[in-house]
């Protein structure tokens, strides 16, 4: 996980434990959320990427 991701999603949790309204902390579990996933997909794209290079069926 990058630290831009960590830092999101500590400051996320930072906000939720300060916000009592339900429309603002279902915001930010939906950006954590997000973040989550992006990161995955980062991760699975760089492994990808990688797979296709070191291909030695392509050489």
């Amino acid at each position: 996980m990058s630290s831009d991701s960590e830092w999101i999603l500590s400051r996320c949790d930072e906000l939720l434990a300060s916000f009592t309204q339900y429309e603002e902390r279902a915001f930010l579990q939906q950006v954590k959320q997000l973040v989550l996933k992006q990161d995955q997909r980062l991760s699975q794209t760089e492994g990808e990427l990688d797979g296709r290079i070191w291909n030695p069926g392509k050489w």
